[in-house]
């Protein structure tokens, strides 16, 4: 059996110090002080001004086969009397089969894991910000993203935990909004359920995604389209067509000094989506054969719709004249539009500011509304004219032209519109479409 260390008093474990080696060079000992089996007051040489090294209680015991040593503290913030009581306890539980380094080890970590869970919903949605914004083309989009939660859902519950948040609080923050602006509500709510997923994600939620709309929260609200009936794009009177051109042109002079200004133009030459025509590529121009190709795998853009088949749109004189003028013609690379620091055209652009600088009415969304009405007055097919605005349907008939595209009557309905818009002659209906005989 070991020899059993003397008690030592108070006095005498006051005055224990750190050795020196036979080389004279100051070390670190540990002074048995007896009371507890195993007990050592372990004395560090003094650092810098020092007068005393730092000095730390001990305890040293075998556990199974290895030997481990557990710190009780320092001394003398941890009296002689203190230390000898925390040995005894250590020792009790190691005898009732209890390994104390791997039991602080393990509520360690489930200390780390509850705080891992700790997260609020405003540092959830911050970092999911970032995520979206690495993601988005544009610092506007970001903004808004920022804006709708700063507005719609942090005040509610930004300051609780994500793993507490419950369907009973997000119906409470939504009834606060919903009626007012059902379309920004539920879009608000979708970002929240992908923040509240990706917690889930993570481990730091372990139950069900209250925030799913479809479904679950939709059904506790009235549609969206019985309080608010879905809005068209204001669209410029058909009339007012070439006056507008005209406007549009002189607003762009110095020529090229509004890039936006010139893609509007193009858009309404092609009644394009506004996607469509600020994403187009030079890759997807034909200038010999006069075609612009929309291929299905064009990103989704502005509209939020994506094309399902390549449509070939019929490139009028007007139109080639505004691709030509472009300063990304010199090399025909890339995007076709740009801003002048030669960066893609923010979608924001194309709201209804231009035409209220202008003098006037509707948006750019709105300018294929203008063509549709103009092709009724002037009794165009209307199959050639749903297909210019590419525009399908499962009628069978429909369907079949569909198929075909009707390219060259689109081709000639586009050549009298753009001659229209520039210079207000309409061309007689049987030169601008056949009439075509449906099927019966």
């Amino acid at each position: 059996m070991p020899i059993k260390a003397k008690e030592l008093p108070d006095v005498s474990i006051r005055r224990l110090r750190h050795t020196v080696s036979a080389s004279g060079k100051p070390t670190k000992a540990k002074h048995p002080v007896g009371g507890v089996s195993g007990l050592y007051l372990q004395c560090n040489p003094p650092v810098g001004s020092e007068k005393i090294g730092a000095r730390q209680w001990i305890l040293r015991v075998r556990i199974g086969t290895q030997r481990r040593e557990f710190g009780l503290g320092g001394y003398p913030v941890i009296p002689t009397q203190k230390a000898r009581e925390a040995a005894k306890a250590l020792k009790e539980e190691i005898k009732s089969g209890i390994d104390p380094k791997l039991a602080r080890a393990s509520a360690k970590a489930q200390i780390l894991e509850e705080q891992r869970k700790e997260l609020t919903f405003k540092a959830a949605a911050a970092k999911y910000v970032t995520k979206r914004s690495a993601e988005y083309k544009t610092a506007k989009q970001s903004q808004r993203l920022r804006n709708q939660l700063d507005n719609y859902v942090i005040p509610y519950i930004g300051n609780m935990q994500v793993k507490d948040i419950e369907r009973h609080h997000l119906i409470s923050m939504m009834q606060k909004y919903y009626e007012a602006v059902p379309d920004t509500a539920i879009r608000v709510i979708n970002h929240v359920a992908k923040i509240i997923q990706q917690a889930i994600i993570e481990g730091q939620r372990t139950t069900h995604n209250p925030a799913i709309w479809a479904n679950n929260l939709s059904i506790v609200f009235p549609s969206k389209e019985k309080i608010a009936p879905t809005q068209h794009h204001p669209d410029l009177p058909w009339q007012q067509l070439p006056e507008f051109m005209i406007a549009l042109d002189d607003y762009n002079k110095p020529k090229g000094l509004r890039p936006d200004v010139d893609c509007l133009a193009f858009i309404i030459h092609t009644v394009a989506r506004v996607s469509e025509a600020r994403l187009m590529k030079w890759s997807d121009v034909d200038l010999e054969n006069k075609v612009w190709t929309i291929k299905p795998s064009s990103v989704k853009g502005d509209d939020m719709r994506k094309s399902k088949r390549e449509w070939k749109i019929p490139l009028t004189t007007p139109a080639i004249k505004i691709l030509k003028s472009q300063p990304s013609y010199a090399k025909q690379r890339g995007l076709v539009f740009k801003t002048l620091d030669k960066k893609e055209i923010d979608g924001s652009y194309f709201g209804s500011n231009i035409n209220s600088e202008l003098g006037f009415e509707g948006d750019t969304h709105g300018f294929r509304t203008t063509f549709k009405t103009w092709c009724q007055e002037h009794g165009v097919n209307d199959e050639a004219s749903e297909l210019s605005l590419k525009h399908t349907s499962s009628d069978a008939t429909r369907a079949a032209y569909a198929r075909s595209q009707l390219f060259d009557d689109r081709k000639r309905l586009m050549v009298a519109y753009s001659k229209y818009a520039t210079t207000g002659q309409s061309l007689p209906t049987n030169n601008v479409i056949p009439i075509r005989k449906r099927a019966s």
